[in-house]
């Protein structure tokens, strides 16, 4: 099928050049970031004046969110995290994070739907940790935690609000090769704000045979409260490695997992799942390029879940698939990929990736998606990035929300302390 023109305000593609045009314009290999230095002396003394730890992250956002179904949105939103960590006493570390989130020149009905349900301030980490390095790190209260690849556990760093968990995390080097990680999650803190109380518990271990291959071998339970249909038992393995062959590096990584229904599902909902994905590249200097397979089983009633996840990552930067409580005939991911780093200045990142869905029971047609990156760091302290994603729907009944075309376009600029 012949994509469709994205309907678009074509004022808004003068963003990304603009942004291109700040980046090159003052970026510099040769000559000392004046920037840079003041902020480095700054942070120098501002650790020698307070004990421990004191950190500030600000994102500015600019964001489109256009949906054919829905009245589109374009909006400018800024997020603050500010946080302490306290100095190492007997091996004990305390900290504390606040969010705050608030449109910038527009509305609240101008942001992401999401952002929008998420300004205000909020408590975003509260935690203990104790770490011993003969014996194992253990962290106790409202913090990030992710699981491996963030395929099934993640903190959804890309939303202005991240995913953050109350929740007793542990982990433990078994030997220079092995490790193992154990979690208990009491409740999630979701990108809009929802908190959602649940009773999730499981390990997670990891081995690391040579830089050519690593296995990881995952089980865990979420039990949902009050949405039981999230519920699911998962257990799974991960395969993964680089392999240098001359000036070529060959990334590979193979994943299965195996999730059933529990006593935390509806009466009568009864699930056996599976999950594959397979995905491989190369890097040759600055260009690299590769292929990835997904698919997520669905039996025409239930489909594979994964509702504590960072779906951004996987598949598609229009966000048309959410499988958070998964999708009854399931999804298949087809997609490749191309990126180079631009040499200019500190180097520009850019990415192309095209995907191609259809269901998984009966290989339906869902539709085509094309997504763009582009990132630049300035410093140690600033960067940006640029993202753009339009989904070309297949007009589809068979899953709503792949029924209708979808567009997203992002640029960031990014402040670290």
């Amino acid at each position: 099928m012949k994509m469709k023109t994205p309907v678009f305000p074509k004022w808004l593609w003068a963003l990304p050049f603009l942004s291109l045009w700040v980046l090159l314009s003052s970026a510099s290999e040769t000559k000392a970031d004046p920037l840079e230095e003041s902020l480095t002396t700054l942070r120098e003394s501002v650790n020698e004046a307070i004990p421990g730890s004191v950190y500030l992250r600000s994102r500015t956002r600019y964001e489109t969110f256009a949906p054919d179904a829905a009245p589109s949105r374009h909006g400018v939103s800024q997020r603050w995290h500010y946080g302490y960590i306290t100095p190492d006493w007997e091996g004990l570390t305390f900290s504390v994070e606040g969010e705050t989130l608030y449109p910038l020149g527009s509305s609240r009905d101008e942001l992401h739907p999401l952002d929008d349900a998420a300004v205000g301030t909020r408590l975003n980490q509260l935690w203990v940790n104790y770490t011993d390095e003969d014996l194992l790190a253990a962290k106790l209260g409202r913090q990030v935690f992710v699981l491996g690849n963030q395929r099934f556990i993640g903190h959804v760093g890309w939303r202005q609000s991240n995913q953050v968990y109350d929740a007793l995390t542990s982990s433990v080097d078994l030997s220079e090769e092995a490790s193992l990680t154990a979690f208990y999650l009491h409740r999630v803190v979701r990108v809009n704000g929802d908190r959602e109380d649940l009773t999730g518990f499981g390990l997670n271990f990891d081995y690391t045979f040579s830089p050519e291959i690593s296995l990881e071998a995952f089980a865990f339970r979420l039990d949902f409260d009050d949405l039981a249909n999230f519920s699911n038992d998962t257990i799974g393995l991960r395969l993964s490695g680089a392999v240098p062959i001359n000036d070529w590096t060959i990334r590979y990584a193979a994943s299965y997992a195996y999730q059933t229904d529990n006593s935390g599902n509806p009466t009568g909902v009864d699930f056996s799942l599976n999950y594959f994905t397979g995905e491989v590249s190369a890097q040759y200097d600055a260009l690299s390029f590769g292929g990835k397979l997904e698919i997520l089983e669905g039996d025409g009633q239930q489909g594979f879940r994964t509702p504590l996840a960072t779906v951004h990552a996987f598949n598609g930067f229009a966000d048309v698939f959410l499988p958070v409580a998964g999708f009854p005939n399931g999804l298949e991911d087809y997609s490749v990929f191309a990126g180079y780093q631009i040499p200019i200045g500190n180097g520009l990142n850019t990415r192309v990736a095209y995907h191609y869905f259809q269901t998984e029971n009966n290989r339906t047609k869902l539709g085509e998606e094309i997504n763009l990156v582009a990132a630049y760091r300035f410093n140690e302290f600033l960067s940006t990035n640029f993202k753009y994603g339009y989904f070309n729907s297949a007009g589809a009944a068979i899953f709503a929300p792949a029924s209708q075309d979808k567009e997203m376009l992002v640029v960031d600029v990014n402040f670290t302390f």
